[in-house]
């Protein structure tokens, strides 16, 4: 049996890939990966070691689903970050609405233009 080694990829879909590029790029700054022609709009980006983060413009077969207004509720992705007091500058800046971890935690969550829900963890500098 071949074991897990690893997360790769997480995606996400979205209605306009281009604006959600520019947003996931302005907020964290991330390069573009190259990505085969799949035959339809979208982007990969780097996470870095080996994981990306896959945008997909595709229809969202979940669009009159009702989200939970915390992002810690709902489906999401968590990313490592150095520091939250940086990501909370960046989003005050930027004029997004985010959530702080109820869990004491140094983390919150975040919805991109289309209600995706993800996390911003602050990760401790070892």
């Amino acid at each position: 049996m071949s074991k897990v080694l690893g997360l790769d990829h997480v995606s996400i879909i979205v209605k306009d890939a281009a604006a959600s590029l520019a947003f996931y790029q302005s907020l964290l700054g991330l390069t573009c990966l190259d990505r085969p022609d799949l035959g339809f709009p979208g982007y990969w980006l780097d996470l870095h070691a080996g994981q990306s983060l896959h945008i997909m413009q595709l229809d969202n077969p979940n669009q009159n689903t009702i989200r939970p207004e915390h992002g810690g509720r709902d489906y999401h992705f968590a990313l490592r970050v150095d520091s939250i007091d940086s990501c909370c500058a960046k989003l005050d800046e930027m004029g997004m609405n985010y959530t702080r971890s109820r869990s004491g935690r140094k983390a919150l969550f975040i919805k991109d233009l289309d209600d995706n829900a993800f996390e911003l963890f602050e990760c401790g500098q070892n």
